[in-house]
């Protein structure tokens, strides 16, 4: 196999956890914490295949396996050469991976003009309660198997603690395992995640190509013309507080949710603001800018800076 970049890199999503080679990517995802999809690319194909649901009250894992490769099969073109497979392989080689859970690994095969296979688990695991299907492709020929296995290896589908680690395009971070992802956004240059729990809500942003977005300013000066409409109160932080010098603000800004494009005019209509507070930072290293805001009452700057201090950005 390809192995393309020697270094790696992990993905945290809806609190599964994995670690692969850097130069992969989000290629889809869809779904929530309950039942979803997540499928990470290289520049050729997809490599890794990830879902997760609910697992259906105590249903044999083998059954489970069956159901996943049925419908594997399934999706084959009818001309299509036939898949063969392999059951019950032992990948999983860190023992404590295997503590609560029930595990089957597993290998198919597609011969032909274009052959393909793929190396994979499926578990069921009693703490979360979730089945997780993960399976790691590749060509017919590549030397698949070493790379899965390593990859399976580092696979967790919850957090220990009261954290949880969330890590896509090269940013890691942990939050309070309290808050749910509510949103995100994936756009060039920009990666924008929302999260809430009963009483407020998340957002951290990183901008690509600080440069560009600075234009000549300092970054005081750029905070200043992005947030200075709405923010009451701005002071610094020193890099020994976030390993980049930053600053800290509060205020109150037009809470999303209220904002209706008919009948503004009507004054129950108009937009509802609320306070924040947050902390933005220039990663001169990685050439990135990054804001964390929290809306909700009562404003939290020590739990915030607490979550800022956590972000890996570069």
């Amino acid at each position: 196999m390809k192995r393309g970049s020697s270094r790696w890199t992990a993905v945290g999503w809806h609190h599964l956890y994995l670690e692969m080679p850097e130069d992969w990517g989000i290629g889809a995802v869809s779904g929530d914490a309950s039942t979803g999809y997540l499928r990470l690319d290289d520049a050729e194909m997809p490599r890794i295949e990830l879902r997760w649901e609910p697992a259906r009250g105590q249903e044999p894992i083998d059954k489970v396996v069956e159901r996943y490769l049925k419908n594997l099969t399934k999706k084959g073109r009818k001309k299509a050469p036939p898949i063969k497979v392999r059951r019950d392989l032992n990948l999983i080689k860190d023992n404590r991976l295997l503590e609560n859970r029930a595990v089957e690994g597993f290998h198919w095969r597609i011969d032909g003009d274009e052959p393909i296979q793929a190396y994979g688990i499926l578990w069921r695991c009693e703490v979360c309660s979730r089945i997780v299907f993960l399976q790691i492709l590749g060509r017919a020929g590549e030397s698949t198997m070493t790379l899965a296995t390593k990859i399976l290896n580092t696979l967790q589908d919850h957090p220990v603690g009261d954290t949880v680690v969330w890590a896509v395009y090269g940013m890691k971070f942990e939050i309070p395992v309290t808050c749910a992802l509510k949103s995100h956004s994936f756009l060039t240059g920009q990666i924008k995640l929302n999260f809430t729990d009963k009483s407020s809500e998340i957002e951290l942003e990183r901008l690509s190509l600080a440069e560009m977005h600075l234009k000549g300013r300092s970054f005081e000066e750029w905070f200043q013309d992005t947030y200075g409409h709405e923010i009451e109160t701005l002071d610094p932080l020193s890099e020994e507080r976030l390993r980049h010098p930053g600053v800290q603000a509060s205020g109150t800004t037009v809470d999303p949710e209220t904002v209706h494009k008919r009948l503004v005019w009507v004054p129950w209509r108009r937009p509802r603001r609320r306070p924040f507070d947050s902390c933005s930072w220039h990663c001169t290293d990685g050439n990135k800018l990054f804001t964390l805001r929290r809306m909700g009452e009562g404003a939290q700057p020590e739990m915030l800076l607490e979550f800022a201090q956590s972000v890996v950005c570069h």
